[in-house]
């Protein structure tokens, strides 16, 4: 598989986790039952949305599944590492600077407050709010793709590692980016 069918199989595999539609598979999915339960894998199974990535990954070798595997894992850790930073920047920063500024120059903060408004403080909270929970909702969707892709091994029988139980038996032959 050269890295364009890789790149291309990976696009499809994006295509059925969009964001617009996570606040209806709260509510509405099969495996938001099953959060309440200690079995989490078999209504992730009944979704929708998992088995049309099963069927994107059917045709793969267990090669091309592991290096869509790794491509998986290596965009989880990028959301999570993202998503924190922006949760720690979006929280703190602002904090850190209010808390600075009621402590260095406390009338100055209270001439901004009432000159402003707390509609605008609302806003601006309202708005740095939303960016976490954005983050923080890409990075529970890169985690729900890579668990889809380790069931397709597990469904499969396919093992993570190589033949040798190991290192994967081969490499990412070509880059995965050019």
């Amino acid at each position: 598989m050269s890295a364009d069918e890789v790149w291309a199989v990976w696009r499809r595999l994006l295509a059925q986790l969009p964001m617009w539609r996570m606040p209806q598979e709260w509510f509405f999915s099969p495996s938001i039952y099953t959060l309440v339960r200690l079995d989490m894998v078999s209504g992730l199974l009944r979704n929708r949305s998992t088995r049309r990535i099963l069927e994107v990954l059917a045709p793969l070798a267990p090669v091309e599944l592991r290096r869509i595997h790794a491509l998986a894992a290596l965009n989880n850790r990028r959301h999570e590492v993202i998503s924190r930073w922006m949760a720690l920047g979006f929280v703190t920063l602002p904090a850190s600077a209010a808390l600075t500024l009621s402590e260095l120059a406390p009338a100055a903060l209270a001439s901004v407050t009432a000159s402003r408004g707390l509609a605008t403080w609302y806003f601006v909270l309202g708005y740095a709010g939303a960016v976490v929970a954005c983050y923080l909702l890409l990075a529970w969707r890169a985690r729900q793709l890579l668990t889809i892709v380790e069931l397709a091994f597990i469904r499969r029988g396919v093992s993570l590692q190589g033949d040798d139980g190991g290192a994967p038996s081969e490499p990412i032959a070509q880059p995965l980016g050019a």
